[in-house]
C-alpha cells in the first residue's frame, strides 16, 4: 500500500516516464567525515547505485513524510552522503547543476506552515549545488491514504505535473522516496 507521500508523488508524476528508488529497500550507511583526509574510504552499501541514478536524472522528485518537522532519516542519510561524493567524484558539482528538484512533503501537524523549514533547507541545498528547486507540494494527512481528502495538495500535484510535462523534459526523471 502506498504511503501518503508516495501517493501524492504519483500524482505529480502521472503520465511521466520515471524510475523509482525506495530508500527503505536500500542499505545506505551514515556519512563518515573524511573531508580532511587524503582519501575517502568507499563504504560497502547501496549508496553508489542510488547516487549513480541521481546523477543521471534531469528531474528528481523527492517524496517524504514530515517526521518531527524534518525529512525522513532515510532521505537525510542519502543527502548527507553527498559530502562524500563532493570529495570523491570530480563530476558531481557539474552533473548536479541545473537538476530540477521537486519536493513532495506530507505531514499531519499544519504541514503547509511547519514544512516551510524543510523547503528552506532544500533551497539552500539546491543553491549550494546549483540545482533548481523546481516545485514543491505539501499535503496534510495522518492516516493511510488520507491524502486523497486534501484537495489543495492534489490540485497542486496536478499543476506541477502539467509544468513538468510542458517543461523542457530531459533525459530522465527519478522518484526517490
Amino acid at each position: 500500500m502506498l504511503s501518503n507521500s508516495e501517493y501524492l508523488a504519483t500524482k505529480v508524476l502521472d503520465g511521466i516516464k520515471y524510475d523509482e528508488i525506495w530508500l527503505a529497500d536500500m542499505k545506505i550507511a551514515d556519512v563518515k567525515d573524511f573531508r580532511f583526509s587524503e582519501s575517502w574510504p568507499r563504504q560497502k552499501d547501496d549508496y553508489y547505485v542510488v547516487f549513480k541514478q541521481f546523477k543521471h536524472a534531469d528531474i528528481v522528485v523527492f517524496s517524504t513524510p514530515i517526521y518531527w518537522y524534518g525529512i525522513s532519516s532515510l532521505l537525510k542519510t542519502f543527502i548527507d552522503r553527498w559530502s562524500e561524493s563532493l570529495k570523491t567524484d570530480p563530476e558531481f558539482r557539474q552533473t548536479a547543476k541545473h537538476k530540477k528538484i521537486v519536493l513532495v512533503l506530507v505531514g499531519g501537524d499544519n504541514p503547509r506552515e511547519k514544512g516551510q523549514i524543510i523547503i528552506e533547507q532544500f533551497k539552500y541545498i539546491c543553491e549550494f549545488l546549483g540545482m533548481d528547486l523546481y516545485a514543491t507540494v505539501i499535503g496534510e494527512a495522518n492516516r493511510s491514504l488520507e491524502i486523497k481528502m486534501d484537495l489543495k495538495a492534489l490540485d497542486d500535484a496536478k499543476k506541477i505535473n502539467q509544468i513538468i510535462k510542458e517543461g523542457e523534459g530531459g533525459t530522465g526523471c527519478i522518484h526517490i522516496k
